[in-house]
């Protein structure tokens, strides 16, 4: 009968749902939030490493590297910093969680809720 319950899974905290961007040990794979409404669509396989993300962020800062030295005879430009994770594949996942974050605040914080009438104020 589908779903089962391990009961070694369940007991023992390195089993338990991971928080997101956590790294599976054996693996390798980073634990990315995704959309349940679009669950069916995920493809746990498809996720990056950390050693693909490494691979991206070098080769993402060789490229950029390059092209900084091959433009460094014209006009002086300002470097601009981008987050590691905006260099590979996890941007998407990150920027999926930040929505998701900041729905969560504007939820706790009352925004956007709207007053059913049901109030318990005298």
């Amino acid at each position: 009968m589908y779903p089962r319950l391990d009961a070694e899974v369940s007991k023992h905290l390195n089993h338990l749902l991971k928080s997101p961007f956590c790294v599976h040990p054996g693996t390798g794979r980073v634990c990315v939030p995704i959309d349940a409404s679009k669950a069916e669509d995920f493809d746990p396989l498809s996720v990056p490493t950390v050693t693909e993300l490494l691979e991206e962020i070098n080769q993402w800062d060789h490229k950029h590297k390059k092209a900084k030295i091959e433009g460094e005879g014209a006009e002086a430009r300002v470097e601009e910093k981008h987050p590691d994770y905006e260099k590979t594949s996890l941007k998407p996942y990150v920027d999926f969680f930040k929505v998701f974050v900041a729905r969560l605040i504007r939820d706790e914080r009352g925004e956007g809720k709207v007053n059913n009438g049901d109030s318990m104020e005298f």
